[in-house]
């Protein structure tokens, strides 16, 4: 290979680096830390928010890194005598650069619901408030379709999906008490989180024991289980809980008032 070869082919290689990207990519992230801190003032869990924060501490190290690799490739050009690029013949005029396609920033949310779910399928635009969409969610869970809530909880996408939990936690720590006839401490949570477990991964197969653990202990103000790692900060499965163990704790509260009377 001739060195006009080579640096046009250098040339293209830093053309494709994908700086562009990264700037798109920092700004959805952006946007939902501005949404996930919104949905913080009605919850008493953290939903995903030092996830965000390092994701895009990742992305200014990759920005960085990048930058210095483009530099490189333009020294080493001018280190071989081929800094300068050749002028594009004018009988042939440059073909318009191909547009990047969009970045859904809906995509990681769909992704993970999906897999909370073990269901497959394609978001719709969906624009029903938090309050609406709860509703929803307990009815199919009151019905047991598993069908349904994952629609509707794929459907509502990260903006109204990560609301959730602040609808939830009141009547999970109403209903909890009530099951037990006083408060719940500690000690109850994983009694609570094993009389639920069955019914809420019936609905979504893919949540974890610390993710039902640590919602009951969020709801109840009892704070996160100190024995559990980042893996339950994840927003979707902290928005997919919620619905599904008020369902069950109803159901629990319901048969105690029974056995009651």
């Amino acid at each position: 290979m001739d060195v006009a070869a080579l640096a046009s082919r250098l040339r293209a290689l830093a053309a494709d680096l994908p700086g562009p990207g990264i700037d798109t990519a920092d700004a959805h992230l952006e946007s939902s830390l501005a949404e996930i801190k919104d949905a913080s003032r009605e919850s008493n869990t953290e939903v995903g928010a030092r996830r965000l924060l390092a994701a895009r501490e990742h992305l200014g190290s990759a920005r960085t890194r990048l930058a210095e690799a483009s530099t490189a490739v333009d020294d080493y050009l001018d280190a071989i005598g081929a800094g300068a690029a050749p002028a594009a013949p004018t009988a042939a005029p440059a073909a318009a650069p191909a547009r990047a396609a969009p970045v859904d920033p809906r995509r990681w949310w769909t992704d993970r619901v999906n897999e909370l779910c073990r269901r497959s399928g394609t978001a719709a635009n969906d624009t029903t408030s938090p309050t609406r969409l709860f509703n929803e969610l307990l009815r199919a869970a009151a019905d047991g379709s598993a069908v349904t809530y994952h629609e509707r909880l794929r459907d509502a996408g990260p903006e109204t999906g990560v609301k959730l939990p602040g609808l939830a936690w009141p009547l999970v720590r109403t209903l909890a008490a009530e099951h037990l006839g006083r408060n719940p401490t500690a000690r109850d949570v994983p009694t609570l989180r094993d009389r639920t477990a069955d019914r809420v991964r019936s609905l979504v197969p893919g949540l974890e024991a610390a993710h039902i653990e640590t919602a009951i202990a969020s709801a109840c103000t009892l704070g996160p289980p100190k024995h559990h790692g980042d893996e339950t900060g994840d927003a979707a499965a902290t928005a997919a809980v919620g619905p599904a163990l008020v369902a069950a704790l109803h159901r629990l509260a319901k048969t105690e008032r029974k056995a009651r009377t």
